[in-house]
This record gives C-alpha cells, sequence and structure tokens, in this order.
C-alpha cells in the first residue's frame, strides 16, 4: 500500500512539473519571438503593427494574451515591447495556479544609420 502512494504522489509530482514546464516554455517562446520582431522589424513597424505581430505569436502558442497586454513605445532608433500576462496551470487535478509572466524587449534598429554620412571621394 506504501508503494502504491508513493507512486501516485510521485505522478501527481511529475504531472505538476510538466504542465508548469509547458507553460513556461511557451512563455519563453513567445518572448524570443517578441524578440526577434522588435530586432529585425522594429524601425521599419508602427507601435499597432508590431503590437498584432506580438499578439498574433501568442495567439499561434495557445497563449492567454489580450490586446491590452503588449505595450510597444518607439524612442528614435529604440524600440521597446513588454508584454504581461497570467496564465492559469492545473498543477493536480481539480487545482488551477494563475501564474504571471512578464518580459520586456529592447532593440536599436540599425537601418538607416549611415544614409547622410558623406562617401569619401577619391582624390588623384
Amino acid at each position: 500500500m506504501k508503494t502504491i502512494i508513493k507512486v501516485v504522489v510521485a505522478i501527481a509530482l511529475i504531472n505538476a512539473a510538466a504542465r508548469v514546464g509547458m507553460a513556461y516554455a511557451g512563455f519563453y517562446q513567445l518572448k524570443d519571438q517578441a524578440q526577434e520582431l522588435v530586432t529585425f522589424n522594429g524601425a521599419r513597424s508602427s507601435d499597432g503593427d508590431l503590437q498584432n505581430q506580438i499578439l498574433a505569436k501568442a495567439a499561434s502558442l495557445n497563449l492567454p494574451v489580450e490586446v491590452t497586454d503588449i505595450d510597444v513605445q518607439h524612442d528614435g532608433l529604440h524600440t521597446m515591447a513588454s508584454t504581461s500576462y497570467t496564465q492559469p496551470v492545473e498543477v493536480f487535478p481539480n487545482y488551477t495556479y494563475p501564474i504571471k509572466f512578464h518580459f520586456t524587449v529592447d532593440a536599436i534598429g540599425m537601418s538607416g544609420l549611415g544614409a547622410n554620412v558623406p562617401v569619401p571621394s577619391a582624390r588623384n
């Protein structure tokens, strides 16, 4: 009987760890994809476009992110995006634990740097 109880407890703990791990995996995938979007599209896209692109990535990962959870800001060539959301995770049967996720990514766009730099002329 002791062995059965130990096995049941071990299975419950492994299940909880796997579910929490999957929630964190989705979070890190969204964070990486948001960093990629900000890095490569930040200087060329508007705040609303980046916000919609991050929202689309979250929807493709089945994450509970709303448009109001995403904040995108431009400051010249510097682009910053922040996202926060709460994901309920069922760690044990009939017990859901809400996990809060938050990240901020930023990048400096390099496109356009040097557009006004004079080209030295060749002298004979």
